[in-house]
């Protein structure tokens, strides 16, 4: 099997650093598109850098039966791609709380799940993470995790305010802060807060430089403030034509999605939980977003 970077045919990405073992050995970068050529009829073993699960792919029998919960394949125009997504099993521990009254259960492994009397309130995909401790801030019950990249849930009675990692906090007798870095195009941090006995969420930019915006990175831009719920920005990117009187309504052109990938400046594949929301294409003059097509 050979792998050559180009434009063309049938396309790999792997959204983790691995390394593909068949006939031959390659490494594959992150998000780095591979062109698929020669393929052969063999079985080859994946092997994350980072410890993920290794699994067997053969690419031949794979164009006819796709039926790995790992990978998403999609056709656009001419050309095939394949999206391999990491995989970690890590052991189940539970933690049950008394808290006000309330039993609260923490079940945590490749996914956070917390439920209050029976009710679950939330389950989200996580890294490895650890229940570290919580506290009560008011009416608030704030819960920490540790790991690489700390985590903190935030609940009010049976309501989920905030469920996010976080990269600084900032602590006094009223008042708690959490910003999570978004690492995306516009340098968005996210704000959760208690103060005055009351919780808060914002947007924040951490850098102050102005952006020379170029016309190839305006989609990527748009979905990144999308995504942050920047929606104010994503309407100031819009042509008047389809500017929106209520910025939030942009919401209503898209499926829901976590992520997406740029098939070229103008194209996008949004995904949400490693399955295929849709294919939009963007219209783009001037650094304006003139129009948004669905076309899969």
């Amino acid at each position: 099997m050979l792998f050559v970077i180009n434009i063309n045919m049938k396309y790999l990405v792997s959204k983790f650093p691995c390394t593909l073992i068949g006939k031959s050995s390659v490494h594959l970068d992150e998000n780095v598109k591979y062109e698929l050529k020669n393929i052969d009829d063999n079985i080859c073993m994946l092997f994350g850098d980072n410890g993920e699960l290794p699994s067997c792919i053969n690419f031949k029998t794979f164009e006819r039966f796709c039926s790995y919960h790992n990978i998403l394949q999609f056709d656009f125009k001419s050309d095939n791609y394949i999206i391999l997504y990491p995989q970690k099993v890590l052991p189940t521990t539970v933690n049950v709380l008394k808290i006000q009254n309330k039993e609260l259960i923490i079940s945590l492994s490749n996914e956070l799940s917390i439920s209050i009397d029976g009710e679950n309130i939330l389950k989200e995909s996580v890294s490895e993470l650890m229940y570290s401790h919580y506290e009560m801030r008011a009416e608030y019950c704030v819960i920490y995790f540790i790991g690489k990249r700390n985590f903190v849930v935030i609940i009010k009675e049976k309501e989920l305010c905030c469920a996010d990692y976080y990269d600084e906090i900032n602590i006094t007798e009223s008042e708690i802060y959490f910003m999570t870095r978004l690492y995306d195009s516009l340098n968005h941090g996210r704000v959760y807060s208690i103060k005055d006995k009351k919780f808060d969420s914002y947007l924040i930019y951490l850098d102050e430089y102005d952006m020379n915006l170029k016309s190839d990175f305006s989609m990527s831009v748009f979905l990144d403030a999308l995504i942050a719920k920047n929606y104010n920005y994503c309407n100031a990117m819009l042509d008047d034509d389809i500017h929106q009187s209520e910025a939030n309504a942009i919401l209503d052109f898209f499926p829901k999605f976590d992520d997406y990938y740029p098939l070229d400046s103008t194209n996008v594949a949004l995904i949400e939980k490693n399955t295929l929301a849709g294919i939009f294409e963007f219209h783009i003059k001037d650094n304006k977003i003139e129009n948004i097509i669905a076309i899969s």
